[in-house]
């Protein structure tokens, strides 16, 4: 692989920076409070897979051996603890699990265990539980990577898992809160689910330990920005959310075009009645966006058929059909990149006739012939039993998130191609460069 001077001056860059460390120093450990995969738990089992841990709760201390468990749960306003065949009501509100190097599971009723390195706290907080587990930050990491990415990535794209490493790292440096305290939801800070999904990436955290982007002039760790797919163009920060920041450009990523799958292109369909339905408008007439230089949408204007119109921003346009808590599909509405179309359907069947059809929509009475794509919802709700003609309107999108900084997917082709995770970082995060800072 050939490299240009820029790219030879980069790592001299880097390669200086690994040994002039940053003014700051990584925790040794980081608090994670489970907010993505406990939001609302009232019952918790959770037991000791690996290692010796120590129980505290009330005035008792307790060490627990693998297989060794306890519940946590509450009826009406008392909390309580059921502990070796005993139920013991709780006077203080925080149970402490505490350990050198143990591994425990835990899980609310009827739910799949999850399996946590480190230390366990949970504190009554109103009805729920409130988890926080804390741990190794470096374990944290392993954590974070295959979840953001996949550990079957490591086979093709090992780079890219590295990158992710850096860009996490320095994301929980810059993110968490003055007592290390950071959350496991990718819709707050970045996604973690702890032991559960370590695999492969773990390697690539061991191989760059430590190291972070760091700006090229003050040393200082950058914000890193992050997102599944870019749709084949970088956004700036001051497109998604308000300042400018220096490390983040608005240009093509070749790296993101044709890669991904199902968020490289996809499709969502909705009915006119039900987009007019969904902003408290009549059947929706026309559509007009505004768009960035990107080509992602910041505005959309909608006019209805009685006359009425009305503004909404880019953002809060995609937020109203995001598949919030539903699997994704070349179906779901994943982001601001795309263009809009309208479609008036013929509402009439005509056997044997082509017509606009839906095969991977069936209605609910399999009687009436179809599906017609007159008788569509949306891609989220399927179709109704009865045609409407108001036409449906079709997003052609591209992408899955808000764009700015590394694109998943073009980190993933870029390693594919046989680039260095030094490449990836500099290809996304401008003015800036790795640093290596003491653990």
């Amino acid at each position: 692989m050939k490299f240009c001077v820029k790219q030879k001056a980069f790592l001299f860059i880097v390669f200086i920076a690994l040994f002039f460390s940053p003014s700051v120093c990584l925790a040794k450990n980081i608090s994670v409070e489970l907010v993505w995969k406990f939001p609302d738990s009232g019952w918790l089992e959770v037991e000791v897979t690996q290692g010796i841990y120590h129980l505290s709760y009330n005035e008792a201390n307790e060490l627990l051996q693998p297989g060794e468990s306890y519940y946590v749960g509450q009826s009406g306003l008392t909390k309580f603890i059921q502990i070796h065949n005993q139920l013991i009501i709780l006077d203080k509100k925080t149970i402490q699990m505490v350990t050198n190097n143990g591994v425990f599971k835990v899980r609310e009723p009827d739910k799949d265990w999850l399996s946590y390195r480190g230390d366990l706290q949970i504190t009554e907080q109103g009805i729920p539980w409130k988890l926080v587990n804390t741990l190794d930050s470096e374990d944290y990491l392993k954590g974070v990577v295959p979840i953001e990415m996949s550990n079957a990535w490591a086979a093709t794209g090992f780079e890219a898992l590295k990158a992710q490493a850096v860009a996490a790292r320095t994301y929980f440096i810059k993110n968490a809160d003055s007592g290390g305290l950071i959350t496991d939801s990718p819709n707050i800070h970045q996604a973690y689910a702890g032991r559960s999904v370590e695999g492969e990436a773990s390697q690539a955290v061991e191989m760059t330990e430590g190291e972070i982007l760091v700006d090229l002039a003050t040393g200082k760790p950058i914000s890193v920005y992050y997102s599944a797919h870019n749709g084949g163009y970088m956004e700036e920060t001051q497109n998604v959310w308000v300042s400018h920041d220096p490390h983040y450009s608005s240009k093509p990523d070749p790296f993101s075009d044709g890669v991904g799958g199902i968020v490289d292109r996809w499709q969502f369909w909705i009915a006119a009645d039900t987009l007019g339905k969904a902003f408290d408008l009549a059947p929706v007439r026309t559509i007009e966006v505004k768009t960035l230089k990107s080509g992602r949408v910041y505005e959309v204007y909608l006019s209805d058929w009685l006359g009425n119109s009305k503004a909404i921003s880019g953002g809060a346009f995609v937020q109203k059909f995001y598949p919030y808590g539903r699997n994704i599909s070349d179906k779901s509405f994943l982001g601001r990149l795309y263009q809009v179309e309208f479609i008036l359907p013929d509402v009439t069947y005509v056997k044997g006739q082509p017509m606009f059809l839906l095969n991977d929509y069936e209605p609910k009475n399999k009687d009436i012939p179809g599906p017609v794509l007159a008788k569509l919802v949306s891609s989220n709700d399927g179709i109704r039993s009865e045609p409407r003609h108001f036409g449906v309107f079709v997003f052609n999108g591209r992408g899955w998130g808000h764009g700015v900084g590394m694109s998943q997917w073009g980190a993933y082709n870029m390693a594919r191609q046989g680039y260095s995770y030094v490449d990836i970082l500099q290809h996304y995060y401008h003015a800036s460069t790795i640093s290596r800072i003491p653990t």
